[in-house]
C-alpha cells in the first residue's frame, strides 16, 4: 500500500494551494518570473528529464552525424549537413514537438502560480494535443533544413553578385521569425482551444508586434549557448551537460513566462471570462511592455 501510494503521488502529485496567498502575490512579471523560478527550480530538472525521452531521436540522430564528421569520413560537412544529418532530423523534431506540449503545460502553470499534476498533466497535455505539437515540430525541421539549404545557395551565388545576399537574409528572417513564433506556439496550443491556422497568426502577430523582445528572447536562448560552446573552453561540454540536465526546461520556462504575458496583453482581453493577470496582485496590465495604457494592440487576433 505504501509503494502504490507514493506511485500515485508521484503520478498526480499531492494536493496543494498556489505557492501565495492573495497578499503575498508578486506586484510584476519580473518578480513573478524569479519567484516562481525559485521555488520551481529543482522540479525543472524532472520536466526536462522527461522532455529528453521526446528528444532521444534527435540526441542520438545528432551524435551519429557528429561522430561521423569528426572521423573525417565526411570530406563535405555541407553534404552531410543537407543530405543527412537534417532530413533526419525532421521527424525526430516532430516528436521533439510531441514532448514540447506536455512540457509546456507544465511550465506554463508553474509561470503563473498554478498547481501541478506532473506525469497526469503532462499526459493529458500530450493526448490533447499531440497533433498540432508534432506539426510544428515537423515545421521546424523543415524550416532548419530550408534554411540551411538556402544559406548555401545563395551564399555561393553572392560571390558572383552581391544582390544574392538579399534573398539569403530573407530566409535567414523568416526562420528566425518562425522561431519566434515557437515561443508562443507551444503555449498557446496547451492554454486556448484554436484550429493550427489561428495558432500560426496568433503566434505570428503576437511575435512582430512585440519585436523587440521577441529578439531578445530568442537572442538570449540561442545566441548565448552558442556563443558559450564555441568560444569558451571546453564550453561545448558545458552546454551539452547543462541541456541535458536542466537546460530545455528552464528555456522553456522563460519562454512561458513571456508568453503568459503575451496572452494578457493580446488573447485574454478579449475573451469572455478569461482571466487577466493570473499570478499577480491586483495587476492586469503587461509590465513587460511600453505601449500607452489602454492600447489593446492588433485587432486581428483569436
Amino acid at each position: 500500500m505504501a509503494g502504490f501510494n507514493f506511485f500515485q503521488r508521484f503520478y498526480y502529485g499531492k494536493a496543494g494551494q498556489a505557492d501565495y496567498t492573495p497578499d503575498q502575490l508578486p506586484d510584476n512579471r519580473v518578480q513573478l518570473f524569479f519567484e516562481m523560478l525559485r521555488i520551481h527550480f529543482a522540479r525543472l530538472f524532472t520536466v526536462n528529464l522527461i522532455y529528453l525521452l521526446f528528444c532521444l531521436p534527435a540526441l542520438i540522430w545528432s551524435g551519429i552525424n557528429f561522430a561521423v564528421l569528426q572521423a573525417g569520413d565526411m570530406q563535405n560537412p555541407q553534404g552531410l549537413l543537407l543530405s543527412f544529418y537534417l532530413p533526419g532530423m525532421i521527424p525526430c523534431l516532430g516528436l521533439a514537438g510531441v514532448g514540447a506540449v506536455g512540457e509546456m503545460r507544465i511550465l506554463r502553470n508553474w509561470a503563473r502560480d498554478q498547481h501541478v499534476f506532473l506525469m497526469s498533466d503532462y499526459k493529458d497535455a500530450i493526448v490533447g494535443n499531440w497533433k498540432q505539437g508534432l506539426l510544428v515540430g515537423l515545421v521546424n525541421g523543415f524550416s532548419l533544413f530550408i534554411a540551411a539549404m538556402c544559406f548555401f545557395f545563395y551564399g555561393q551565388l553572392a560571390k558572383e553578385s552581391a544582390l544574392w545576399l538579399l534573398p539569403q537574409m530573407l530566409a535567414m528572417t523568416i526562420t528566425a521569425v518562425w522561431w519566434m513564433m515557437n515561443m508562443l506556439l507551444f503555449p498557446m496550443m496547451v492554454t486556448y482551444d484554436l484550429k493550427f491556422k489561428d495558432l500560426v497568426r496568433n503566434a505570428a502577430i503576437m511575435a512582430v508586434a512585440r519585436l523587440p523582445w521577441s529578439v531578445l528572447f530568442l537572442a538570449g536562448s540561442v545566441g548565448i549557448p552558442a556563443m558559450i560552446a564555441l568560444f569558451v573552453p571546453y564550453g561545448g561540454i558545458a552546454m551539452v551537460v547543462f541541456y541535458l540536465a536542466i537546460g530545455f526546461a528552464l528555456t522553456g520556462f522563460v519562454y512561458a513566462s513571456y508568453a503568459n504575458s503575451c496572452f494578457d496583453k493580446f488573447l485574454n482581453p478579449r475573451i469572455e471570462g478569461a482571466q487577466v493577470g493570473m499570478g499577480l496582485r491586483g495587476r492586469t496590465e503587461d509590465d513587460w511592455d511600453d505601449e500607452p495604457e489602454g492600447e489593446d494592440g492588433p485587432d486581428t487576433l483569436v
